[in-house]
């Protein structure tokens, strides 16, 4: 269905989250498109200096339609490229279809034909395709080949229905909501991308709630012929002390042959405490861990900045025996000058505590990639593996800006301890 070019500004519009100068104006240059973008922004915004900036952008898109500097396509590559750099709160399942990890590429039209993907692949030709029988319809996507196989399809999803988003307290906008599915077969995993849901104003959970937004997705995801086969990342807390022990583990050795100096006076204090005290003798972790460990918390203020590691935040609990007992204390360590907990005295006074668990709910990683540094939240959720790239953050830092190579970057590095 072609759109009329009266009706693209309005369809721009929808995606005014995803339209910032600074954004726009460089994946502009990415793909060698409308050099005179900012030229024709500056003119623009001259007649309309009330109006905001996403309205201006919008308008400065439409004048490159209208002037034939950019295509319909241009436009579609654009929008792809801004929404695949906001989506970062990704949601991973395993990927369980041998059949389509070997799926070769004389194969894939086939299979794209049965899932119904679009044969236009362009977002505004299949924004407004109306489609009562599901909350979502797919209006692109992208796919990465090698020479005999496909790697990764990532389809672009958008609510059938826009959704209303707050502006202010009493103003709100139409806006278009997409979902990047992404199933990469290259790595075996499904990934679910979106944005965040707290200014939706909606009261069905399917949309206004994370949780209901993946379950729906899921659901949707269900529906393809033939059948998508993955499972959730149940022992995602075990991988993540998996990382925490890979990224920590040579930085307390450190610190362990230091404290082995005073191995002799931590046996005789110890000894002296339980005589005096006389603690039970059957915890989990006894009174020698807890004092090395006291004096582990000193050493570590000792350690140098190449010592320290790339954990920046943690929590993790002390019910080891049963996790679906609420009775439990938690610990979370949140290092805001982004140092590494391993500098830090709660860390150490509390490592007995996470030896003995093995599990953590919740990590904090700033790590140094082949794209630059990336920030991320790491937690179980919805019973699977959540992994947050941080596109904003008080890390002072000009190379931390997310992107989808750093993505890419930091689930390579994720994915062998899944």
């Amino acid at each position: 269905m072609k759109i009329k070019k009266k009706e693209y500004l309005n369809e721009l519009l929808l995606f005014h989250p995803y339209l910032k100068k600074k954004d726009v104006n460089s994946k502009l240059q990415f793909i060698s498109k409308y050099p005179d973008f900012n030229k024709i922004y500056t003119e623009i915004r001259e007649n309309n200096k009330n109006a905001n900036t996403s309205t201006i952008i919008a308008k400065t898109l439409q004048r490159g339609i209208d002037d034939s500097s950019l295509t319909i396509k241009d436009i579609d590559e654009l929008l792809f490229l801004l929404i695949e750099d906001s989506l970062f709160n990704s949601f991973l399942y395993k990927l369980d279809n041998e059949e389509l990890s070997s799926l070769e590429n004389n194969g894939k039209n086939k299979l794209f034909k049965d899932w119904k993907l679009p044969n236009n692949n362009e977002i505004l030709s299949n924004l407004n395709l109306q489609n009562q029988t599901s909350d979502f319809v797919i209006c692109g996507y992208r796919e990465q080949t090698n020479e005999k196989r496909i790697e990764s399809l990532r389809i672009l999803l958008l609510d059938t229905n826009n959704v209303k988003i707050y502006e202010s307290e009493q103003t709100y906008k139409d806006t278009a909501f997409p979902t990047i599915v992404e199933i990469d077969f290259l790595r075996n995993l499904l990934h679910i991308r979106l944005k965040d849901v707290d200014n939706i104003i909606n009261n069905e959970e399917k949309i206004s709630t994370m949780s209901g937004r993946i379950l729906n997705t899921l659901n949707f995801i269900d529906s393809f012929k033939p059948n998508i086969t993955y499972s959730k990342f149940n022992k995602f807390r075990e991988s993540l002390f998996k990382l925490e022990e890979n990224l920590l583990h040579k930085k307390r050795n450190s610190a362990y042959k230091k404290l082995e100096t005073f191995n002799k006076e931590i046996v005789q204090f110890s000894k002296e405490v339980e005589e005096k005290f006389s603690p039970p003798t059957n915890s989990e972790i006894n009174t020698k861990e807890y004092i090395s460990n006291g004096v582990l918390s000193v050493i570590a203020t000792t350690l140098s900045n190449n010592e320290i590691g790339d954990i920046v935040g943690i929590k993790f609990r002390n019910n080891n025996e049963n996790d679906s007992d609420k009775k439990y204390a938690e610990i979370t360590i949140n290092d805001k000058g982004f140092k590494c907990i391993s500098t830090n005295n709660l860390y150490w006074l509390n490592l007995p505590v996470l030896l003995n668990r093995k599990k953590i709910e919740f990590l904090k990683v700033s790590k140094n990639l082949a794209n630059g540094i990336v920030i991320a939240n790491l937690e179980f959720v919805n019973e699977t593996a959540n992994v947050r790239i941080l596109q904003k953050s008080s890390h002072d830092n000009p190379g931390k800006k997310a992107t989808q190579e750093k993505y890419d970057d930091f689930i390579n590095y994720l994915n062998p301890f899944l």
